[in-house]
């Protein structure tokens, strides 16, 4: 681990007497559709918590950001906003979640509303990564999380499960990395996370592999981290 880490572990988040620290950092994204860098950042306002990746290349952007609380070690998702282009491929996408009227609401290429049920938490395709991280950072070796499904609105139970542990590396350092793995009823599909404990469980990489899509996120270079 490099000076500039240590110097910046100090200035984490006290999230229920859990560390999680701001960072931004460099990531690839490649699927079967695209290659794409990126920058990946996790800060907090006075108000909420927002992860965001960027990415832009001579044919392509796009922004993925979510917006959330933090209570009880528990995510409370507020909105997550999709933006792709070029605009023809109409990836436009923003959720909106109203604690008020207790509605969940889309907006873009796949619009639907749904009754939001507050007792039923659930995390977006984002934050969720966030959650996975204050889990393993509390000790569990295996959870379940509710996930929003974007494209109806439905909640759909994903389990997760630390399989084994790896040597990993980051440029010139070494890790030991956990390695988790998720579990979907519904779909024929595989999803591993590479996380780096040393990194209070920072995404090394996601590797998401199935019969309609395979995509890959895979961190390059840590820029700021606390």
């Amino acid at each position: 681990m490099n000076y500039k880490i240590l110097l910046t572990l100090a200035l984490s988040f006290q999230i229920n007497g859990v560390e999680l620290p701001a960072y931004e950092a460099r990531y690839s994204y490649e699927s079967d559709e695209i290659n794409i860098e990126g920058i990946r950042k996790f800060s907090k306002d006075p108000n909420s918590f927002n992860l965001s990746f960027k990415a832009k290349n001579l044919l392509a952007s796009m922004g993925f950001e979510s917006i959330f609380l933090i209570e009880n070690s528990q995510i409370i998702s507020k909105n997550y906003v999709i933006k792709v282009r070029p605009k023809f491929v109409n990836r436009d996408q923003e959720i909106t979640f109203n604690y008020v009227d207790k509605i969940i609401s889309s907006y873009g290429r796949d619009a639907w509303e749904k009754p939001l049920d507050q007792a039923k938490k659930s995390a977006d395709p984002m934050n969720a990564q966030i959650q996975i991280r204050l889990n393993l950072l509390m000790g569990m070796q295996e959870f379940t999380i509710k996930l929003l499904e974007i494209k109806n609105g439905g909640i759909e139970d994903n389990f997760y499960k630390v399989i084994k542990n790896e040597p990993c590396s980051l440029g010139e350092n070494s890790y030991e990395c956990v390695i988790l793995k998720r579990f979907r009823e519904k779909e024929n599909r595989e999803t591993l996370y590479y996380l780096i404990p040393d990194l209070d469980y920072m995404f090394l990489k996601i590797i998401d592999s199935g019969p309609e899509r395979n995509q890959k996120l895979e961190l390059l270079e840590i820029l700021s981290l606390g």
